[in-house]
């Protein structure tokens, strides 16, 4: 059974996510629709490409995923679809995308030009279900476009390197459920550029030399749990996506507040890491 995730700044409150996998069913009985996130910050194209990046791998080979975050059709933001590492991409070219052709080489892309059977204010029921359906019924990307070489890119994903200053100038590019704060600065382009030096990473007033490995590495584990202090501690680390993350140890929006709160740090804030 052929699987389509949604990934869109949708939200659950309106009929949208509702009218999009009614319209999917509609067209193919047989299929899963798997929904990776509705809960996206309305146009974000580095949130969006953050959080798809970090869910397809996950999926089995042959999955289609329809991105429906600022898709709105235009002559500066054409549908496109991708297939590249065994699965398939349809989304608008706004550089979405891009965070995964940077790593992998698509297979193929193609600009769809098929039409519009929907209102044009939400292209995801009339062009994008289309092609996923068309894609899922074992459909060549071919008949629904014309072959494409290039597509657009976010630079904001890719950090600045100084070697000659010996630093790293990143930004945020996410900030999770947990408050906690994730940067573009990968884990290999930490080590290729220190090369094992010592360092020291600022955002804004705060100063990390050391990066732990997981969270609760922060732990004394020989203090009696009565007697620890460890919530609330900042702390760095590469999170499971390989990217550098400020977190508080334990941090909870409701009550105390995450690293994001706490520290004053917000998308887009630059943080530095210097090589000493």
């Amino acid at each position: 059974m052929p699987i389509i995730t949604l990934t869109t700044d949708f939200g659950t409150k309106d009929h949208f996510v509702g009218a999009v996998k009614g319209s999917i069913y509609n067209e193919l009985k047989e299929v899963r629709v798997v929904d990776i996130s509705h809960q996206i910050t309305p146009f974000s194209i580095t949130e969006t490409a953050y959080i798809l990046k970090n869910a397809y791998r996950h999926f089995p080979a042959g999955t289609i995923h329809i991105v429906g975050v600022d898709s709105e059709i235009s002559q500066e933001n054409k549908p496109i679809a991708i297939q590249m590492d065994g699965q398939y991409f349809i989304s608008c070219d706004n550089g979405i995308l891009s965070m995964i052709t940077n790593e992998i080489n698509p297979e193929k892309i193609v600009e769809i030009t098929i039409q519009n059977s929907e209102d044009n204010n939400f292209a995801i029921l009339g062009v994008f279900i289309k092609v996923a359906c068309h894609i899922a019924r074992g459909g060549m990307l071919e008949v629904i476009g014309k072959r494409i070489t290039d597509i657009k890119t976010i630079y904001e994903i890719q950090p600045q390197v100084n070697e000659e200053q010996n630093q790293i100038v990143g930004s945020i590019i996410y900030i999770d459920n947990f408050g906690n704060v994730i940067s573009n600065i990968a884990k290999s382009i930490f080590h290729n550029i220190g090369k094992g030096r010592t360092f020291e990473i600022v955002a804004r007033n705060y100063k990390f030399t050391k990066i732990y490995e997981q969270y609760n590495d922060i732990v004394d584990f020989s203090v009696p749990v009565d007697k620890r202090q460890d919530d609330g501690k900042r702390l760095a680390l590469f999170n499971s996506s390989d990217f550098l993350e400020i977190s508080m140890y334990r941090s909870n929006l409701k009550t105390v507040g995450g690293a994001s709160s706490l520290l004053g740090l917000n998308y887009r804030d630059n943080i530095t890491v210097r090589f000493l």
